[in-house]
């Protein structure tokens, strides 16, 4: 004979957890697990096994053992955890995945901002102002690739069966393990590569389908004009190229163009300059973590030629849009 049992809460908030799981679309699981193992990594465990500790007083020999057991236990099972809730939300078919079902991540560095991030291969990236990355979820597959729109210095952790992959605009640099520095800023006629250690494969491609190729290794700078496809590649000293990266900026025999480009990525601001001459004239100096205000004293000061005056931006309280800074650069 069959009873009706009454149905105890914890049975329905079990169903209505299963309810709701199956309602959750892929992304939603994607990013439910990312936080759930975030928290995993997060408990303290030697942290918590002291604070029991100091609470008993006294044990007997047989409850040590056990102590020390379940303590043995917690530290196997969290990993473990952590690897099952991956399984459980991350079913989807390996067909699914080879038709891009992939989430992609994006990181962006406005003006007058620069950011590191570690990749979640490991690899340790710094954006620089006004660049952006993106990549995709999850990350660590056959090839490892980021998109990059600006510029970035890399540290890849180096992986024999995984090459990294930077794509940047219609160039690659392909890697295995390496340090390096991209700049390819969407709105430049130059792509740059900057490698410090190690070594790279480089391929370029121009608008009209020209291609150039260069392999790439320690102390190698690489320049090709996206137009043109025109590539300079030569062995020297690449501390300016990287030293935004320590917060520093290294002007050598720079045009004023690159310099008021500079300045503005650097500190958000924009720079006018009112007379066509002065984009001749060329500055050598270095600036380390120094406020807009004293470069700009120093810059006039380096050439008794020009005037630079400062404006500072206004909020609209229509709109509540914010106008930048601005920097006017005249001769005297």
């Amino acid at each position: 004979m069959y009873v009706n049992k009454p149905i105890k809460n914890s049975e329905l908030k079990i169903e209505k957890f299963i309810e709701f799981r199956n309602r959750l679309s892929s992304e939603d699981k994607k990013m439910e697990a990312g936080l759930l193992v975030e928290e995993i990594k997060s408990v303290d465990i030697d942290s918590a096994y002291q604070k029991v500790s100091s609470r008993i007083k006294t044990q007997s020999q047989t409850t040590r053992i056990i102590t020390i057991i379940t303590r043995i236990a917690a530290v196997l099972t969290l990993p473990l955890l952590a690897f099952t809730v991956w399984s459980l939300f991350f079913q989807e078919k390996q067909t699914e995945l080879a038709q891009d079902d992939i989430t992609w991540h994006e990181i962006q560095s406005p003006a007058g901002m620069r950011s590191h991030v570690v990749l979640p291969d490991g690899t340790d990236l710094w954006l620089n102002a006004e660049s952006k990355i993106r990549y995709g979820i999850p990350f660590t597959r056959e090839n490892r690739q980021v998109e990059l729109s600006g510029e970035a210095f890399l540290k890849v952790v180096k992986s024999e069966n995984e090459p990294f992959i930077v794509n940047a605009g219609l160039s690659t640099i392909k890697v295995l393990g390496t340090q390096f520095n991209v700049k390819a800023y969407p709105d430049e006629e130059k792509l740059e590569v900057a490698l410090t250690e190690g070594s790279v494969e480089f391929t370029g491609t121009t608008g009209d389908g020209k291609k150039a190729t260069a392999t790439m290794v320690s102390n190698d700078f690489l320049a090709m004009n996206i137009t043109t496809g025109k590539v300079h590649l030569e062995n020297k000293n690449l501390n300016k190229h990287i030293s935004w990266v320590k917060n520093t900026i290294i002007f050598d025999e720079t045009h004023m163009p690159e310099v008021a480009k500079t300045l503005e990525r650097w500190y958000g601001v924009k720079v006018e300059v009112a007379n066509a001459e002065i984009n001749k004239y060329r500055f050598t100096t270095t600036f380390e973590n120094e406020s807009l205000f004293r470069v700009l004293e120093l810059l006039e000061l380096s050439s008794p030629s020009i005037k630079i005056k400062y404006t500072p931006g206004k909020i609209n309280k229509q709109t509540n849009i914010a106008t930048p800074s601005t920097v006017t650069i005249t001769k005297k």
